[in-house]
């Protein structure tokens, strides 16, 4: 399993409608402009163990409607089914946050029960010629998220389809088309950015 670079013990804005606790997992292939937390992006060993996620889920059982694995990228890590299935073996619903960065990972998750996740947020960062000057990936890349972005609807599994903009971007004008691709998509606007949507630190 993962380890976390940190936990948030109760969110209600990370899986909408439910009370969860957030485990973050280290690492993130990408470089989104607009990161507002950039010391997840450098892969490495997470400061706390995932069984730390798990030990708070039991204590806080009856109060926790479910945990949500986040990142950085969860789906870069070769232990998030394992992770998964720990969590439903203590009898809680798992949210995974991810950019659909590994069809490859997100399809043997999908196909087995105990890794299925049973809510996915997937950030889709923008029309395939658009994805590489945001967040630094090459066309190939942006063309993975996409196919994610195919499987996962396909697959059934309640779905959150969000992305992310700043006025005045190509995001932005993009959004038309973004949107006839993608119904129901979520918009969120970055904050503490400059013009060119890169996050002011404070």
């Amino acid at each position: 399993m993962p380890d976390l670079a940190g936990i948030i013990p109760f969110s209600a804005t990370d899986w909408p409608g439910r009370l969860v606790a957030t485990g973050f997992t280290q690492g993130c292939p990408l470089a989104c402009r607009y990161c507002h937390n950039p010391s997840l992006r450098p892969v490495g060993v997470g400061p706390v163990p995932f069984e730390d996620l798990l030990a708070l889920l039991t204590r806080r059982r009856g109060l926790l409607d479910a945990a949500v694995i986040s990142g950085g990228e969860p789906t870069m890590h070769p232990g998030l089914g394992a992770a998964i299935a720990a969590v439903h073996e203590l009898g809680f619903p798992v949210g995974l946050h991810t950019s659909g960065y590994s069809p490859t990972r997100l399809v043997a998750l999908l196909g087995t029960p105990t890794t299925r996740p049973d809510w996915i947020g997937l950030d889709i960062k923008g029309l395939p010629e658009s994805v590489p000057g945001v967040v630094g990936c090459s066309r190939a890349v942006a063309d993975r998220m996409w196919e994610s972005l195919d499987l996962v609807r396909a697959s059934g599994v309640d779905l959150q389809i969000r992305t992310t903009v700043w006025p005045g971007s190509r995001l932005e004008r993009d959004l038309p088309e973004l949107r006839r691709r993608v119904p129901h998509l979520v918009v969120q606007y970055a904050r503490g950015v400059d013009s060119s949507g890169r996050y002011r630190a404070a």
